[in-house]
């Protein structure tokens, strides 16, 4: 890499640009009404892919190619490949001359195009260009970790490090993988076993995350955040009764770890025992009176016990810390239109559809305080 840094520079240019480019084609081809919208949007989204393949595989300048390959993580199976693409060619050529309508169609719950009787699965290629996307704001860190692999295959500390970037990407599986080579390193790596834990619930394999976190738990028990993110996981799954031991736990630790009173709080509001929950959010609050998520939770929950001053009060400091949140203005609409004060109501559910036009329960909450105010107004005239 560092024998040819201006090209180097050159060609991070033209990635993002034609993965960019890749994206909104894509983008526009989910919503194509007609052949010719269709056949121009898939042509630009092969194009702009194939472009970015002939970067990674460069004839002019193959060892450019690979590194690129190896910083960005890209694998020889990868839909970028040229193998990848030879099937793909063959769609650019036939979209170019089909003249039937009936001959190509896309459908995009499957992400299934057919052309000329032939089905051809384009997502993979997008979610390639999609993860390629994301990864390039991180690639001078990606480039030195990569540095460091090239120099030790087996520096943990590397491979870690480039985990953390491809997850910050989104790129939960090559992250996983990443994890997986730490962990067959240093096996004993509670933070590795954590940090594993956190992208499988992202994948949503929460029985495995569970399994993670308790092997991070077992490495290190002092390690509080574990127990945290195993009662998210074990909430997730309904096993709320599990959940709830998981925040006990780590509340005898640390009685001051406020996310856990939070998570106790969400706890208990599902098991019905919305009376503890609002404990929970308070002690959660006189830790950080400024915690957004548990200010919106106690507001919701003083709502839905019909205590609706407390709800305001809890909304009102929700707004100062998020004043452009428009379902806060929306639910503080709500809150003010049954303690009786409709204009301010009225302020509110304006101020959440400044925020976000057409937003459905700041419409409906409005028509239900104009309703007010008008048979209000009928009575008062009579």
């Amino acid at each position: 890499m560092q024998a040819y840094p201006s090209r180097t520079e050159d060609y991070l240019k033209e990635l993002r640009e034609h993965s960019r480019a890749a994206i909104s084609a894509f983008d526009t081809l989910e919503h194509a009404e007609s052949l010719l919208s269709l056949r121009l949007c898939l042509q630009k989204f092969l194009r702009e892919s194939k472009d970015i393949s002939k970067i990674f595989w460069s004839s002019n300048n193959k060892k450019l190619g690979e590194s690129l390959r190896a910083v960005f993580y890209i694998k020889s199976n990868s839909p970028f490949s040229p193998a990848a693409f030879s099937g793909l060619k063959i769609v650019l050529k036939e979209t170019a001359s089909l003249q039937e309508p009936a001959a190509l169609s896309y459908d995009s719950g499957t992400k299934i195009l057919t052309a000329n009787g032939n089905k051809y699965e384009i997502l993979p290629l997008f979610l390639a260009v999609r993860d390629l996307y994301a990864s390039l704001p991180f690639f001078d860190e990606l480039k030195t970790c990569t540095e460091m692999l090239e120099k030790d295959p087996q520096n943990a500390t590397a491979l870690f490090q480039k985990a953390v970037l491809l997850y910050k990407a989104r790129r939960l599986e090559a992250a996983l993988q990443l994890i997986i080579q730490v962990l067959e390193i240093v096996p004993d790596d509670f933070r590795a076993w954590y940090n594993r834990g956190v992208i499988l619930s992202e994948m949503s394999r929460l029985e495995e995350a569970i399994g993670a976190y308790d092997r991070a738990i077992e490495l290190e028990p002092a390690f509080e955040i574990v127990w945290d993110n195993k009662g998210v996981a074990l909430a997730r799954l309904g096993r709320l009764e599990e959940a709830l031991e998981a925040y006990e736990k780590v509340l005898l630790r640390n009685p001051k770890y406020a996310e856990a009173w939070a998570g106790k709080g969400s706890v208990l509001s599902e098991l019905g025992r919305k009376e503890e929950a609002l404990e929970a959010y308070n002690s959660a609050l006189k830790i950080r009176p400024d915690y957004l998520e548990a200010l919106k939770a106690a507001g919701n929950l003083f709502s839905i016990l019909g205590r609706s001053e407390e709800a305001l009060t809890a909304y009102n400091n929700a707004l100062q810390a998020s004043p452009e949140d428009p379902v806060l203005w929306a639910v503080r609409g709500l809150v003010l239109l049954e303690l009786n004060k409709q204009e301010e109501a009225l302020q509110s559910c304006n101020r959440a559809l400044e925020l976000k036009p057409g937003f459905k329960p700041a419409l409906e909450i409005k028509v239900e305080i104009l309703s007010r105010i008008s048979r209000q107004r009928a009575r008062d005239s009579q």
